[in-house]
């Protein structure tokens, strides 16, 4: 499938449905951005290798660390989110720890500063210190300023009964069976960024149980959460579009990484 312009699902919308799509691009930098981010935002972790499982449920890598806090509610899901990613992919050849949210602000920043995504550089401006919102490209230059290649899919339209999206549900539960799992439902695979209209996500696994097949999401403005929410088929119907954002393991030679940031749209 040829490379498309990403669609950008940042920004909350204009129309009366919360979750309705504009397919302009919607940076929040209004009220949003008049509070300076006080510094680094300390949030619960817990680790996937300590959720429960069942035998119908396969699980991202053990080692990565799910993110849950207050602090930042309403600004900073985009940055939880990708500390989640990170955490799966870490140690990294430049990276030993997650970063602080302040520090994801700085390596965007660097990003930006090295030539990815120039549009997006153009509309942000700066985000240190600031509560601005960011979205599956800022996701996609964060690691690749930390040599990490990551792939956008758009899922653009509706491709089932009632508004509802099986295509996003067959390609995240053929990614995470793609391959093999332990006794626990543990796999080698990372976590996706699952970004809708003005709200972002992380996928840990599925549980294909035989009443249908859920999608295990966690999200980190969820205070003090333990366990994931099972995402199901009927609940897509909430998102006229969605994204993810998925990563290679093994780490790029930076270089080699497009600064121009295209997409998989699906259908």
């Amino acid at each position: 499938m040829d490379p498309a312009q990403v669609i950008d699902l940042t920004g909350s919308s204009d129309n009366e449905d919360p979750l309705a799509v504009k397919h302009t691009k919607i940076k929040a930098i209004g009220d949003y951005i008049r509070n300076r981010v006080a510094g680094p935002h300390h949030a619960e972790t817990i680790r996937v290798e300590d959720l429960a499982s069942t035998p119908s449920t396969v699980l991202c890598t053990k080692q990565t660390q799910l993110y849950s806090t207050t602090r930042d509610r309403g600004w900073a899901c985009g940055y939880r989110n990708c500390q989640m990613l990170l955490s799966s992919l870490i140690p990294l050849p430049i990276l030993n720890t997650v970063p602080q949210v302040i520090e994801l602000q700085q390596m965007l920043e660097q990003a930006w500063s090295a030539g990815f995504d120039p549009d997006g550089c153009a509309q942000l401006g700066r985000v240190v210190n600031t509560r601005k919102w960011i979205g599956a490209t800022e996701i996609y230059c964060i690691l690749a300023h930390l040599g990490v290649r990551a792939h956008i899919v758009d899922f653009h339209r509706a491709t089932g009964a009632n508004g509802t999206h099986p295509a996003l549900f067959t390609w995240i539960v053929e990614y995470f069976t793609s391959g093999s799992k332990d006794e626990r439902g543990l796999t080698n695979k990372h976590p996706l960024y699952l970004q809708h209209q003005g709200h972002s996500r992380t996928v840990v696994g599925v549980e294909m149980a035989e009443e249908g097949v859920s999608v295990l999401v966690f999200d980190p403005d969820v205070p003090a959460a333990r366990t994931p929410t099972r995402f199901l088929l009927s609940h897509t119907k909430n998102a006229q579009q969605y994204q993810i954002v998925y990563v290679d393991s093994e780490p790029h030679n930076v270089a080699q990484i497009p600064k121009t940031i295209s997409s998989t749209r699906i259908p």
